[in-house]
């Protein structure tokens, strides 16, 4: 190219400093830049250009033909990075929508692994005892049995700090198991369970009631701990395993009054 004694490509070698012509080359750069993201509306050249700082010809005096090479060089270059910052986005962006997405799965799973946990619970299958031939008088059959859950859970968180069934000097799991089943009106429809999970530290006296067609677990001391949901596994949620259920009736039946 003629003109070889420009400032827009002479080479300085100041030690610590860019060159003067890398300086320009990056303002024209820069200036294709702003065009091409619209953050500049004005053409090259134009009057709006006299002031501002990415404007080459204020810092050089060449040949308008050599700036016009230069800049179109520049535009070349701007296109290329304002190319690889939008794939770079666009690759961020859909790796973040991948992420979400993936969120949203496993959070999905887990709720409906939750729910089926909890729909588990809620049936207890646990062992049905054999139909005892224990007669009561204050059986009341016209009572549904979540009524008889209701009103024997309120028994029993009156009476459960009163009452040390096995005289251990202790009011805990064994004495609330205990009074419910003393107080439940049909006794071919409850019965006394333990719970020991090593995995979670559960070791719990609780009891069963057969109810809507199938056994289900009830917190005993559900009343007189203030949980409006008697269910086991609301009251002790993770740590409760319906699979580690017994039933230990018979071994409990001594302490129950007549």
């Amino acid at each position: 190219m003629g003109h070889t004694n420009s400032v827009l490509f002479k080479e300085e070698n100041m030690a610590g400093y860019p060159t003067a012509s890398k300086a320009i080359w990056d303002c024209a750069v820069e200036c294709a830049l702003h065009r091409k993201k619209g953050i500049c509306c004005n053409r090259f050249g134009s009057n709006a250009c006299i002031n501002c700082k990415w404007y080459i010809n204020r810092y050089v005096n060449a040949d308008p033909r050599e700036v016009t090479l230069f800049m179109s060089q520049a535009e070349r270059k701007a296109y290329e990075i304002h190319y690889e910052s939008n794939r770079h986005h666009f690759g961020y962006a859909l790796a973040l929508a991948i992420a979400l997405l993936l969120a949203y799965f496993f959070w999905s799973t887990e709720k409906s692994n939750e729910e089926r946990r909890q729909n588990r619970q809620n049936s207890i299958n646990t062992v049905q005892p054999a139909v005892r031939t224990t007669s009561s008088s204050s059986v009341n059959r016209n009572l549904s049995e979540h009524a008889n859950i209701e009103r024997t859970l309120r028994l029993v968180a009156e009476n459960w700090k009163k009452t040390d069934v096995n005289r251990d000097g202790l009011n805990n799991c064994i004495d609330a198991a205990v009074l419910f089943y003393q107080y439940y009106p049909d006794k071919s429809k409850v019965c006394i369970s333990v719970n020991v999970n090593p995995k979670t530290g559960m070791n719990h006296l609780f009891n069963c009631v057969f109810t809507d067609g199938v056994w289900k677990a009830i917190e005993p001391q559900a009343y007189a701990t203030g949980h409006s949901n008697y269910f086991m596994w609301a009251v002790w949620g993770s740590r409760y395993d319906n699979s580690y259920n017994r039933d230990v009736t018979t071994d409990y039946l001594r302490y129950v009054r007549k």
